[in-house]
């Protein structure tokens, strides 16, 4: 075995390049593109798109739901801050012929070339940055990047679930690798530490990393300070409630009227 590999991560954290590319296999794996399809179902239902609206996947990754929404042959763009996730994407675009575009940016300094009927921020990829002014600075953003009466999606783990189905540590095996991860509550279920071991046949990475948690509430407040209106909060893509039994967080806002 190569000798350990251990760090542990900054409030800058979702720039380590080599977090990403240690765990994408397991993030981005078979079983997750293949739920891809019936996700982008529900968006379209839950939001009533018709085919034309023009689409932003906020940290896109590797352009999954990107990729999905162009086969469908919505105007679609993605954006990430890992060079390797849009590289990977640009790639299965141009695998499949795809109308699509990948840019390379830190969302929060994204300037779209024309406004967006409706912004994705999936897979619970709210949260990174290193504080509440810079996630209200990203909400910010999105909204400057909305056409008037826009939508925003987001998709997170709330911190009421995250409460609810809280565990200290967890392990499974997947393709030989194993998987060991440990959380801790930091200030005042502010912030979810993570600890995230992957141990292979010849290799052992271990790194630890925090994310902001935020409430239902929480959401809606920031949300209002970066000027959306007509917040509204559901358990899943499908509608259901945000009650006990919610699966995620998702939450919906408008940008103003024109």
């Amino acid at each position: 075995m190569t000798d350990p590999e251990r760090k542990s991560l900054g409030r800058d954290w979702y720039k380590n390049s080599r977090l990403w590319q240690v765990f994408a296999p397991l993030m981005f794996g078979p079983e997750r593109w293949a739920q891809t399809p019936s996700e982008v179902d529900a968006i379209i239902s839950l939001l009533g798109l018709k085919g034309t609206e023009r689409i932003l996947d906020a940290c896109c990754g590797v352009g999954r739901h990107a990729l999905e929404f162009a086969r469908r042959r919505f105007p679609v763009i993605g954006v990430d801050l890992n060079e390797d996730f849009i590289r990977a994407a640009e790639e299965s675009a141009a695998s499949e012929g795809l109308s699509v575009t990948f840019f390379v940016q830190d969302i929060r300094e994204f300037h779209p070339p024309h406004p967006f009927d409706v912004i994705l921020n999936l897979y619970t990829s709210f949260g990174y940055f290193e504080s509440e002014e810079e996630d209200l600075r990203f909400l910010k953003r999105m909204r400057d990047c909305l056409a008037p009466s826009g939508v925003l999606l987001i998709e997170t783990k709330g911190k009421e679930i995250a409460a609810r189905d809280f565990k200290d540590s967890e392990w499974y095996e997947e393709e030989g690798m194993y998987v060991l991860a440990r959380y801790e509550v930091e200030e005042d279920w502010t912030l979810l530490k993570n600890r995230w071991i992957l141990i292979t046949e010849d290799s052992r990475c271990d790194y630890t990393f925090s994310q902001r948690l935020y409430s239902a509430r929480e959401v809606k407040e920031l949300l209002r300070k970066a000027g959306f209106s007509e917040i509204s909060v559901c358990g899943n893509l499908q509608k259901a409630p945000y009650d006990t039994k919610a699966e995620t967080l998702v939450i919906l806002a408008k940008a103003p009227p024109g």
